[in-house]
């Protein structure tokens, strides 16, 4: 009996959560919100930026890659931030957004790697991240130089 009670207490917190984090907008609601965003972007609003080019990530829906590679450029040519150079590189890489290209993602893996090593302990990605920069760094260097030979 009291191995029941948990079990139901499992699954109604499971249940809540769910319905919790359930998206209940119509998708009118949901182009609005996008189209708010996309007008606070264009008017040079920081997190609204953000907030689209994380699409990328929060949202697999291709769709909302070229929006999210358009944000990304913007914020990485600002030169602040590596963990959105990093992001730009793996869509350039990846053809998400944008047309495939390995040069340009070795450029924004390069960017990133450096002001990554620039903003030290200040720098938002982890050592991991830093990790992973290097050797995307030195994959890319070696397949454009094999592609050319």
């Amino acid at each position: 009996m009291h191995t029941s009670l948990v079990v139901l207490l499992v699954l109604v917190l499971a249940g809540f959560i769910v319905w919790k984090n359930t998206d209940r907008r119509t998708p009118a609601q949901k182009q609005a919100d996008l189209d708010k965003l996309q007008a606070q972007a264009s008017a040079g609003e920081e997190e609204a930026q953000y907030k689209l080019l994380m699409l990328y990530y929060s949202d697999k829906d291709a769709k909302y890659w070229p929006m999210a590679f358009k944000w990304a450029l913007a914020v990485a040519q600002k030169g602040e931030d590596p963990g959105v150079m990093l992001q730009l590189g793996e869509m350039y890489e990846n053809g998400h957004g944008t047309a495939k290209d390995l040069q340009q993602a070795l450029t924004w893996y390069e960017r990133a790697l450096s002001a990554d090593t620039a903003l030290g302990a200040n720098s938002p990605l982890s050592k991991d991240g830093h990790l992973y920069l290097e050797q995307r760094v030195i994959t890319l260097r070696q397949e454009l130089t094999d592609s050319h030979s």
